[in-house]
């Protein structure tokens, strides 16, 4: 029983993934789309803890389905989105989308070449290297066995440490420069003070001049 259980845990979460993709992208009503698409991330976290990758399902549930779908929902939620109109075009465009499908569908089989996988597995057998002689050299213990979130820390924190300090820094740099753009004033432009409005006076606003009438 312990043997099956994976295979029937991953089947089921395969088929709600696949479902709930096919449901994003055919359903007419956005909001029902981001709720599909966080519905799939869950399914997708679920295909990562199987095969030991609890980091990536922890990155998806928390990143994803926390932070980006959230905002997604918020803004969807507040425009005011046609639906009648997204319809007609949605069967309008329909077969023209099916044919990009189609033809982005025949450039990956074409481009993928046929050693990839083999390729893939004798990449992966160089990061366990690495990450084992990351261990030797920081004295950790390698009988113990490591799980996939403490062997990419080692990685990430001895051989990749300054490619991701540096990478820190840039995101850094640009959070700093987009709050600048954003509460830049802009020069030369008209703008409403409504502080000087609310403090005028009667005085200031109207003024009464008396002239002599014209004989």
């Amino acid at each position: 029983m312990h043997e099956i259980l994976p295979q029937i845990i991953f089947y089921v979460f395969s088929a709600i993934a696949v479902f709930s993709a096919l449901m994003v992208v055919t359903q007419n009503n956005p909001v029902r789309c981001v709720l599909f698409l966080v519905l799939t991330f869950f399914a997708c976290s679920v295909l990562w803890i199987l095969v030991h990758a609890e980091f990536l399902a922890l990155i998806l549930v928390l990143v994803y389905v926390g932070a980006v779908m959230t905002l997604f929902l918020f803004v969807i939620m507040m425009l005011n989105i046609d639906i009648e109109s997204m319809r007609s075009h949605y069967l309008r465009y329909l077969p023209f989308g099916l044919i990009i499908v189609a033809l982005l569908t025949g450039l990956l089989l074409v481009a993928v070449p046929n050693d990839a996988f083999n390729s893939a597995v004798q990449l992966s057998n160089n990061v366990v290297q690495q990450v084992e002689d990351s261990m030797v050299l920081i004295g950790v213990d390698t009988t113990k066995p490591l799980s996939n979130t403490e062997s990419l820390g080692l990685v990430l924190y001895t051989n990749y440490v300054l490619a991701f300090e540096l990478a820190a820094v840039i995101l850094l740099v640009s959070i700093v420069a987009a709050i600048t753009l954003v509460h830049r004033k802009p020069h030369r432009s008209k703008q409403q003070d409504i502080v000087r409005q609310i403090m005028t006076r009667r005085e200031d606003r109207v003024r009464l001049v008396k002239m002599k009438s014209e004989k």
